[in-house]
């Protein structure tokens, strides 16, 4: 396995995971059958508790926390040789986004308020932090974006839209939210669903980059 084939793993994990498992839901016959990205029927959360859809769910989510770990170790790598300045920051925003990831999955499913309330924020901290990795990944080769190769400039124009387009979603978010249409909540899970997408679709452009620039693997014995 290459460096490379880390982000993929990212990214077609989660993409599985959340749609298998409304897959399973669907044909045990308790989630709601519809298209959650254009009617909002239900949530990810909703989606992969139902059923025996959560054994699925759990069994893809729990290993990714620990490959995001590895991924953001890489990325940090990576930028660093790419920019020559370290990006420890980045490995434990994404890192600890990651933990989060573990605290969301353990709790899903489980009854009772203060379980409703870690897993809310677990979620929530999830998407936060592992979306201001993100930002900081793409910050960091906006600085040196003209020693970059024009494909690698493509990828990150397209990661930059990416973000952009979560960030507008978590606003209009609110802002429906805060006015209190009688459509709210059915838009609020559309944006969830769209979100999560958008958000997973950075990873196959930090795999397509590290592909160009010949990212390898490299292991010193040097004491």
């Amino acid at each position: 396995m290459r460096p490379q084939h880390i982000p993929w793993l990212v990214f077609w994990v989660p993409v599985i995971a959340v749609h298998g498992a409304y897959g399973i839901g669907w044909w045990e016959g308790v989630a709601y059958q519809c298209n959650p990205y254009i009617q909002g029927c239900t949530t990810i959360s909703r989606a992969a508790r139902e059923g025996n859809a959560i054994f699925f769910f759990r069994a893809l989510m729990m290993p990714l926390a620990a490959v995001l770990v590895l991924f953001w170790c890489l990325q940090s790598v990576w930028l660093h040789r790419i920019t020559g300045k370290s990006h420890w920051l980045i490995f434990i925003l994404g890192s600890i986004g990651a933990l989060f990831l573990i605290l969301y999955v353990d709790f899903l499913g489980t009854d009772g308020d203060f379980n409703r309330f870690l897993r809310r924020y677990g979620v929530i901290f999830y998407f936060g932090l592992t979306v201001l990795a993100q930002v900081m990944s793409i910050a960091s080769l906006h600085k040196v974006r003209n020693t970059l190769e024009p494909a690698i400039q493509r990828y990150m124009q397209l990661q930059l839209a990416l973000i952009m387009l979560c960030w507008v979603l978590a606003m209009a978010n609110l802002v429906i939210k805060g006015i209190g249409f009688s459509w709210a909540d059915m838009m609020e899970n559309n944006i969830e669903w769209f979100f999560a997408l958008c958000m997973s679709l950075h990873f196959p452009f930090v795999a397509l980059m590290w592909k160009r620039t010949g990212f390898r693997w490299h292991f010193s014995n040097e004491a």
